[in-house]
């Protein structure tokens, strides 16, 4: 019985080995095509940023932090911090460029766009970071007022901007709900599944349980019929 058992964990300890061996050379491998790419794009030239997606802020989402005349309005300590900070912010953001790159990585933006451009479009990318945090907490701020066309603006156009937080298309998929407006959470599982982080999955099956069954919506059809 000894020599079995032995013989068991010998083949098993030279599996093991392999193994190993074999995820080291996986690894090295890896970490070898990584710096050969990192090299490449250190080296790749700058080019002109012309082509790229820039987000134009629409005149709607201004509205609620301009005067009569159309100026940004001033600071005031009776606003509320939310509202101050998405004053601060739409100031700073109004005389800036947006881009979204939260789905390439600094290698593939020096690649394409040349190592000297990184700086840039580091800021670019914070800059949407910043408006789709800022449009979260605005869509929160007017909701919470029982300003719901407003927040549903702010909503919209983070998610129309390319915004994966859950927490933006929960609050927008409820005020579809509320509404009865089912065509739109369709709209918005449309938009999820165009994501490509990590929140597309939790985000996709919200949507998919807050939709009404076909039988939810059968029974309705004839609610509206009798």
């Amino acid at each position: 019985m000894i020599f079995p058992v032995f013989a068991s964990v010998v083949v098993f300890c030279i599996w093991l080995a392999y193994e190993i061996r074999k995820s080291n050379k996986k690894g090295d491998k890896a970490e070898k095509a990584f710096w050969a790419k990192e090299a490449e794009a250190d080296n790749t030239r700058k080019v002109p940023l012309d082509d790229l997606h820039y987000i134009i802020i629409p005149d709607e989402i201004y509205a609620p932090f301009l005067n009569e005349k159309g100026e940004f309005l001033a600071s005031d300590e009776s606003h509320e911090k939310a509202f101050a900070d998405a004053l601060i912010a739409f100031k700073h953001l109004k005389t800036s460029k947006i881009v979204n790159f939260s789905n390439i990585s600094n290698t593939d933006l020096k690649l394409t766009y040349g190592a000297a451009n990184l700086p840039e479009l580091t800021l670019y990318d914070q800059n949407f970071i910043l408006l789709i945090r800022t449009l979260h907490s605005m869509g929160e701020y007017f909701l919470a007022k029982g300003d719901k066309e407003t927040a549903k603006n702010m909503l919209e156009f983070a998610v129309s901007s390319g915004s994966d937080t859950i927490g933006t298309y929960k609050l927008l998929a409820n005020i579809y709900k509320e509404e009865e407006d089912f065509s739109k959470i369709n709209y918005l599982s449309s938009a999820a599944s165009l994501l490509n982080g990590l929140t597309k999955g939790p985000i996709l099956n919200y949507l998919r349980d807050i939709a009404p069954s076909e039988e939810e919506k059968e029974e309705s059809i004839l609610e509206i019929l009798d």
